[in-house]
């Protein structure tokens, strides 16, 4: 299934979920989406998540969760793969204004969401991953 296919119910579970709800993680595994559950885990950086993306069939995912966390090549991947909406989304968790405007365009309004909430809990990881340093100032 296409990332862009999926019950308008996930799109709202996984937003939920990335942004650090544990009883939406499960209902995405209790509803029987595991790589959506896994994809949450995977942009808020744990790694077997992101393995687990990968060796499960669902290596798109991965990628843009590796994208998303600022890796080149997994950029570099999205932007090479033959359907452009991946990309786009990817941009769209940046806030860009052109991949937002082609995703309504392409009336995919439930992947904006869904970007909006990856940029939100993104950088709340970034506060989150750099506190550390602030205490040693």
């Amino acid at each position: 299934m296409k990332i862009e296919d999926y019950p308008l119910q996930v799109y709202s579970l996984f937003a939920k979920a990335v942004e650090g709800s544990n009883a939406n993680f499960q209902k995405l595994l209790d509803l029987g989406y595991p790589q959506w559950a896994a994809f949450s885990n995977a942009i808020l950086g744990e790694d077997d998540a992101l393995k687990w993306l990968l060796e499960n069939g669902y290596p798109e995912m991965g990628v843009l969760a590796n994208a998303i966390d600022d890796e080149p090549k997994a950029i570099e991947w999205l932007y090479q793969y033959p359907d452009p909406l991946l990309f786009h989304f990817y941009q769209a968790t940046k806030k860009n204004e052109k991949a937002i405007a082609w995703l309504e365009e392409q009336q995919c309004i439930p992947l904006i969401l869904v970007a909006q909430s990856i940029h939100k809990a993104m950088k709340i990881r970034i506060k989150r991953e750099s506190f550390w340093y602030k205490i040693h100032w």
